[in-house]
């Protein structure tokens, strides 16, 4: 496929990158600020992994005209998925600058990054800045805590796209092809801040500065996702100012269905990761695509909702381990890692589970209580 093909346009030359996954989706963005008198600065934002490299420098040649040619490098926090290329990057554009918060570098740096590359956002006397090159401003946006205690986001206010990093960020759950969210995404982007963002206070205060912006943002453009515009700027945003997420998911002391789909979801990440055989057993079980009675509403890779009682639920997903998995110590692993998930979120299984007794070659010990 040509980069052009995987390349789209979002607002006044900013374009985005879409990883190739099929669900959770990378999304890297470029911004070409060009003067008056065709003088141009050009920057990348959050760009990618390794696994991201190859497109990252195609879409540089087309856009940039080559990866030496990149001027500002802007990272909205310090996960791998966004930061694991700048070593590259930064050899390949000697000229190019890396803005990221402070609290990003203290983590960042440990790629082996000069000191002389970075600036610091929290250095620049103003949130405003002006490209001296060509005249344009832009904005740096503090999403504190969402999810990163130093994670920055960024307004380009000649296009009016605001690049969110993680914050408006979802999962897959749109279906078919495009780029921009519909009212299916809301599913994934509330799946997915249920999971990564600690507080609503957070979520709130962040939601408050966007709100300051004037003009307020026509797009926009989160790392993972769907780009949001029009009206669904507006409405997505109300309802996040409304949900539950993180440790107001966990205090409260019922299990309900929005923590039991958080926790689900971390088991068949320790699964997959542990077990990928297994896992793909289990999933394709639990996901059953037609079924009407399937307990649990996965359209993509991840659980979005819980369309059954909790305990209903429950004794599915351990029917399934039961079932499924016909070797004994796969089992018992998978069982016990499920249980402990459970344990973490405060859902405890409201039927009887005898005890698991694993037997090593030296001895045995009991390695899941008796929950009732």
């Amino acid at each position: 496929m040509a980069i052009t093909d995987s390349l789209h346009q979002i607002g006044v030359e900013f374009y985005m990158l879409r990883s190739e996954e099929p669900e959770f989706h990378r999304n890297i963005y470029f911004k070409r600020f060009i003067g008056p008198d065709g003088s141009q600065v050009n920057m990348v934002m959050d760009p990618g992994t390794k696994l991201d490299l190859s497109r990252v420098i195609a879409a540089a040649n087309h856009l940039f005209g080559g990866l030496q040619n990149i001027d500002v490098i802007f990272v909205s926090h310090q996960d791998p998925d966004l930061t694991s290329n700048l070593d590259a990057l930064l050899s390949a554009a000697p000229r190019a600058l890396l803005l990221a918060s402070i609290d990003a570098w203290r983590l960042i740096h440990m790629y082996g990054l000069p000191d002389n590359r970075f600036k610091a956002i929290e250095d620049f006397r103003t949130d405003t800045l002006k490209i001296k090159k060509t005249g344009h401003l832009i904005k740096f946006v503090p999403a504190y805590y969402c999810h990163f205690r130093g994670a920055m986001m960024v307004y380009d206010f000649e296009s009016r796209v605001l690049f969110t990093g993680d914050f408006m960020g979802g999962t897959d759950t749109r279906k078919g092809p495009g780029i921009y969210a519909t009212e299916e995404s809301w599913a994934g982007i509330a799946l997915f801040h249920s999971i990564y963002m600690p507080t609503n206070s957070v979520v709130r205060a962040t939601i408050d500065r966007i709100g300051m912006l004037d003009p307020f943002p026509e797009v926009i453009a989160p790392q993972h996702g769907d780009v949001i515009k029009g009206d669904l700027v507006y409405d997505f945003l109300g309802r996040l100012m409304e949900l539950d997420v993180g440790l107001d998911l966990l205090e409260k002391k019922k299990p309900e269905k929005e923590t039991l789909a958080i926790a689900v979801n971390e088991f068949l990440e320790k699964l997959r990761a542990s077990h990928p055989d297994i896992f793909n057993i289990v999933f394709e079980k639990l996901k059953e695509p037609g079924k009407f009675t399937t307990p649990f509403y996965i359209p993509g890779d991840t659980v979005v909702d819980v369309k059954v009682d909790v305990e209903d639920a429950l004794r599915y997903l351990w029917d399934v381990l039961e079932t499924r998995i016909t070797d004994p110590s796969s089992r018992l692993s998978a069982q016990k890692m499920l249980v402990t998930t459970l344990k973490q979120y405060n859902i405890k299984i409201p039927f009887k589970v005898e005890d698991i007794v694993e037997k090593p070659e030296e001895g045995g010990s009991i390695i899941i209580d008796s929950f009732e």
